[in-house]
Parts: structure tokens; C-alpha cells; sequence
């Protein structure tokens, strides 16, 4: 039996998803020209996935026009390739029950990572009524998606599959499916609004190895110039200038401390917290080291013995501002309770590492820039760089008091930082065929794909619906963002 390279062509609509694939399908398929590649493509196949949760006929029209004028320019590059459409009858066919508990689960774990990155929600069980049929439609899809190409993997010699991203439901099956029969996978994302492409074998991005084996690698080729690259990264840092993350800190006042964290008088404990839902449906890898509830951890520090010594202050992330109701409502609560920076305050984060004593981290790389800044750091549970020794590791509140308490918080090496800063400040991932012309303006093979101007003026209702519907109810703020996206077929983004 022939070998074949298979992609997936999902969320098409929503570049530069599109044009990232078609490149490193393009990579894998010039290893070997010989082998043919399949690029398999939802023709109206899911009732519900991220980019149209609603199933609505408009924002499909767009994805497959997208799809299929995406496959002719890969096809005129690389003629050993055929597009394959997959729809509702297909997945119903292949529908199968023969899924073990274990995958189902992980499944599972896809869609709430969906639904929770659309919502800013770490709580499935408080979803309306309307966002439950949400969630069963995208079940319902992945466990389709699985059975559709456990056959497909069953029935051909795949040498590769190529997935974007991996962790949404319209992606997981795909590495479950994968996993199961031993097949090789290859995701592919970008960062940065598109700007910085990456891609990874047999591996999520968000693993904490994959983190811990890329930093490395990176800091073993660039060693020389390893403290240099280090220096220039905290420098844009600092200065809210653009590295290879989002600047999240463009709106602080550099220097600026509230003058309520001034005025306290013992020794400054400052809490960085992150989104929940940003790490809390990644995984097995993240969720053997503790994935705690932030709030409830608050709550244990500031009622704990600790107090008798320290101040603390909570500083919310900037990404927190669009948090889901019922999360911003605990927050607004436990800032009854302790010094708390919502999210648009102006306090310099930077500043506040510098004036505190001991910094506690939630997930957030704020960890590693404040060991960088020879702050002792109390890591609580899983983080990104949580497998090099950038801070003091506990799984839980209760370790964390303790190593307080007891005075066993060091100062870690400063060059873990810099290794892992050498992985954000020097990219070790190449794509020839993609490139980032400007933010929502991308291209593959040297040419834009994109639908006509009807096209989407038909799907602006629905997606002001699904906007709707995910609670953004700011859109006249954003006309002038909107617009231009609309006339010129660009997908830029706040």
C-alpha cells in the first residue's frame, strides 16, 4: 500500500489558519514529492466548531470557498495532491460508539477548551441553555470527526497528518485519532497576530516539554549571544514594546504603583494571576502538576499566617478584561477582601515586580521575568516553563504557605530565564511558502486568498449573531476595526 500525507483543512475561514496549513503541508510534502497528499475538507459536515458556532450557512460558505481556492494554489505548486470533501452523511456513516471512555474524555476536553476560549469561562457547568446545545453539536462533531478518520487512518498508510493547533474540538479528535494509530501528527500554529509561525511533531504546543525541548534547543545554538538576546527581550518588556508574545502591558503607566499599594507598611507579597481558562482544558501534562482554582487560592494566602507578615496585592492579567460575568463577579468580591488591580488598571507590572518582596505566579510568564529581575518567585501549579528552574515549585496553596512560612523561597538561576527567553526572542520555525504581509493580511505560495465582497457582506449578520452570543456587546467600538476587515477582506484584530 502507497504511503500518503493527509491535512485537515478546518477553519478556513479564519486566516492565517488557512494559509499556515497549506505551507507546511507544502514543507512535509516537498520532503517527498512522490507521496501524495490528501487535504480532506468540511463541506457543511460539523453542526458546531469555533469559527461558526452556530452552524449558519454564510460563515460555512466562506470556509469552503476559502478551502477550495486555497487547494488550487497548493495544487499548481504541488501537483501530486487531491482535495476530498467530508459531509454530515460521511461522519453519520463512519459513526461509531467503539471510542473508549479515555478518548471520549479527551474530546471532551476539546470542546470545553473551545467553548472556554470563546467565553473566557473555566466553569462548563453554569452554561445557558443555548450554550449546552452549543456543546453537544460540537461533541457530537468531534466524536464524528474521530470515527470519520479512524477509518480513513485504518484503510491507508498515512505517514503524516497535519492539524491545526491541536487543542480545539474540531482539532483533538484529530490527534486522538492519530495517537491511537500510531500516526505521525504535525501542528501548526503562529503567534503574535500570525507574525511568527511554529509547528511541532507528536507533540502539543502547550506541552510543557515541548516549551522545556524548544528553549533549549534554542539557547544551545544561540549560547554566545544567549545573555544578549535575554537582555533585549526584558528590555522590550519593559519598555511595552513588540517581541515575539502580545504586548499586554501597552495601556500601564510605566513607573506608576498605586499609591494604595504605597501606603502598606509590612513586606509586599504580589499575586499574578492569569486566565483559568487558558490552561485549564489543555491537558494531562499541565493537570499533573496542579491546576488550582486561582480565587479559592487567594482566599487560603490572605486568611493564612502569612498575614500577620506580609501585605499582598493581586494583580489581574490584561487579557482578564473580557473575562465571562460570573468570574469578573468573583473578582469584584475578592476585592473586598484584598489590594486588587482589575485588569485596565494603570500600575506598571514591571514596577510592581521591582517593589515587591516575593512574587507569587499563576501560570503566567510574569514568573520568569521576575526570577530575571532577581525576584524570589512562588510558582502555584502548572506554568509554560514550569520544566526549567525559573521559580519555587509547589502543586498547591497549601505548599506554597508553607515554603513562605518556613523561609525556603530562593532566588533561582537567572539563566533558566534567559534560556527560555532565548526561545521567545529568536524563533526556530521556518515556513518558505507563508508569509505575514501585515496584521490580518497574509499569504501562501505569494498569493492572497480571499472571498468576494458578497460573501461577506451575507455572513455579517450571522456573525454578529454568534457575536452575540459569545457576549461581545461592543460592537460599535469596533467599527473601525470591522469595516475595513469587511471591505478588504482582511482579518485583522484588536
Amino acid at each position: 500500500m502507497k504511503k500518503i500525507n493527509i491535512s485537515y483543512l478546518n477553519l478556513p475561514a479564519q486566516s492565517p489558519s488557512l494559509e499556515l496549513n497549506l505551507a507546511l503541508s507544502e514543507k512535509v510534502h516537498r520532503e517527498n514529492v512522490k507521496v501524495r497528499h490528501k487535504f480532506f475538507m468540511c463541506d457543511r459536515a460539523l453542526s458546531s466548531c469555533s469559527v461558526n458556532l452556530l452552524n449558519k450557512r454564510s460563515i460555512c460558505d466562506i470556509c469552503t470557498f476559502k478551502a477550495k481556492k486555497g487547494f488550487e494554489v497548493f495544487h499548481k505548486r504541488n501537483p501530486n495532491s487531491e482535495l476530498i470533501t467530508i459531509s454530515k452523511k460521511d461522519l453519520f456513516k463512519t459513526h461509531t460508539k467503539k471510542i473508549n471512555q479515555t478518548t471520549k474524555e479527551e474530546l471532551l476536553l476539546g470542546v470545553h477548551s473551545t467553548i472556554g476560549s470563546q467565553l473566557r469561562l473555566d466553569n462548563m457547568e453554569i452554561l445557558n441553555q443555548k450554550w449546552r446545545k452549543i456543546k453537544q453539536n460540537m461533541y457530537n462533531s468531534s466524536i464524528g470527526l474521530y470515527s470519520f478518520f479512524d477509518n480513513i487512518l485504518k484503510k491507508n498508510n498515512v505517514d503524516n497528518f497535519i492539524i491545526f493547533n491541536g487543542r480545539l474540538s474540531c482539532a483533538r479528535p484529530l490527534v486522538c485519532v492519530s495517537k491511537n494509530n500510531h500516526i505521525n501528527y504535525k501542528l501548526f500554529d503562529a503567534t503574535n497576530n500570525g507574525q511568527i509561525p511554529m509547528y511541532s511533531t507528536n507533540e502539543m504546543f502547550h506541552s510543557i516539554n515541548f516549551e522545556k525541548k524548544n528553549a533549549l534547543k534554542t539557547y544551545v545554538k544561540f549560547f554566545n549571544e544567549s545573555k544578549n538576546i535575554a537582555a533585549e527581550y526584558m528590555r522590550k518588556k519593559l519598555n511595552s514594546l513588540e517581541t515575539n508574545d502580545k504586548v499586554y502591558t501597552k495601556d500601564q503607566k510605566k513607573g506608576h504603583i498605586d499609591n494604595s499599594i504605597r501606603l502598606l507598611k509590612k513586606p509586599l507579597i504580589s499575586i499574578f494571576v492569569s486566565s483559568d481558562d487558558e490552561y485549564r482544558f489543555i491537558g494531562s501534562d499541565w493537570a499533573q502538576y496542579g491546576l488550582v482554582d486561582q480565587i479559592d487560592g487567594i482566599y487560603s494566602l490572605i486568611r493564612s499566617n502569612l498575614k500577620k507578615e506580609y501585605d499582598f496585592v493581586v494583580k489581574m492579567h490584561p487579557n482578564q478584561k473580557k473575562m465571562h460575568p460570573s468570574i469578573d463577579k468573583r473578582y469584584a468580591e475578592l476585592s473586598k477582601h484584598v489590594n486588587l488591580l482589575f485588569p485596565d488598571n494603570k500600575t506598571d507590572t514591571y514596577s510592581l515586580i521591582s517593589y515587591s518582596d516575593l512574587i507569587i505566579n499563576f501560570c503566567s510568564t510574569v514568573g520568569a521575568e521576575a526570577n530575571y529581575l532577581r525576584k524570589p518567585v512562588v510558582q502555584i501549579g502548572a506554568s509554560r516553563f514550569r520544566a526549567l528552574p525559573v521559580a519555587n515549585y509547589v502543586s498547591n496553596i497549601e505548599e506554597a504557605i508553607d515554603i513562605i512560612s518556613s523561609k525556603k523561597v530562593k532566588i533561582m538561576p537567572k539563566r533558566a530565564s534567559v534560556v527560555y527567553f532565548c526561545y521567545h526572542g529568536k524563533t526556530q520555525f521556518k515556513l518558505e511558502s507563508y508569509k505575514y504581509v501585515e496584521d490580518g493580511v497574509f499569504k501562501y505560495g505569494d498569493e492572497l486568498i480571499k472571498t468576494s465582497f458578497l460573501m461577506r457582506i451575507r455572513a455579517v449578520y450571522d456573525k454578529l449573531i454568534q457575536g452575540y452570543h459569545r457576549g461581545d456587546t461592543d460592537f460599535f467600538s469596533k467599527l473601525s476595526l470591522y469595516i475595513p476587515n469587511l471591505i478588504f477582506g482582511t482579518t485583522r484584530v484588536k
